[in-house]
């Protein structure tokens, strides 16, 4: 009879070893995966883009924008601009329904959204647009303008603007509408919101805002 020698104990097992590997290559996989769908789950998309952002930037917008304004958000809700840049951005309401406008400042008043009745127009403690030189032109469909602290220059009859005063620079648009507006960058870098606040604020409730990032020249 044949002597068979034992297997040595300390010789690892190749087999046992690779399917040991590849399961914890599963499990760290799945693991990872698990715990990017939490994230979504417990911070939303919202807070991944923004996180995004802050690691990769966002291009800068300059020349021709289209900022659309639909029922209740808006596309492009985040924008880059530069000091000094020369902007038009084509504002246009795509809502079939509803009526849209766009404000943009910093430090909303909140404490107004609580409120009953007739409430302030300001909705901004600080307007983007105070002291800014911007032209107006190819107006469509607007309900009302409001230049507030701006310095506007109309291109064509001022009536087709519906101008009126009081509150921050708002053009209101009716379903359908559109509006241009041509400016230069100002000097006020940083980051600033735009919203909607039509119908008492609830369409800015709702999420109808956005943010523009407006870099140092």
């Amino acid at each position: 009879m044949e002597y068979e020698s034992p297997k040595d104990e300390k010789t690892p097992n190749t087999e046992n070893s690779e399917e040991n590997q590849w399961s914890r290559r599963q499990f760290l996989v799945g693991t990872a995966a698990i715990g990017v769908a939490g994230a979504v789950t417990l911070f939303g998309r919202q807070s991944l883009v923004n996180a995004a952002r802050s690691v990769f930037g966002s291009p800068v917008s300059s020349g021709t924008v289209h900022l659309y304004a639909y029922d209740y958000y808006y596309i492009p809700n985040y924008m880059t601009w530069r000091v000094g840049d020369r902007m038009e951005v084509i504002f246009q309401n795509q809502s079939h329904t509803h009526w849209h406008e766009w404000t943009m400042g910093r430090h909303v008043n909140e404490a107004y959204f609580q409120a009953f009745g007739n409430l302030p127009a300001d909705a901004w403690q600080e307007d983007f647009w105070d002291g800014v030189p911007v032209t107006l032109s190819d107006p469509y469909g607007i309900d009302n303008f409001v230049p507030n602290q701006a310095i506007v220059t109309y291109v064509g009859p001022k009536a087709a603007y519906n101008i009126q005063s009081g509150g921050d620079f708002s053009p209101t648009l009716k379903p359908g509408g559109s509006l241009h507006l041509s400016f230069t960058v100002p000097n006020k870098p940083g980051l600033w919101d735009f919203g909607c606040f039509v119908q008492q604020y609830i369409h800015y409730r709702t999420g109808m805002r956005g943010q523009v990032m407006i870099l140092p020249a």
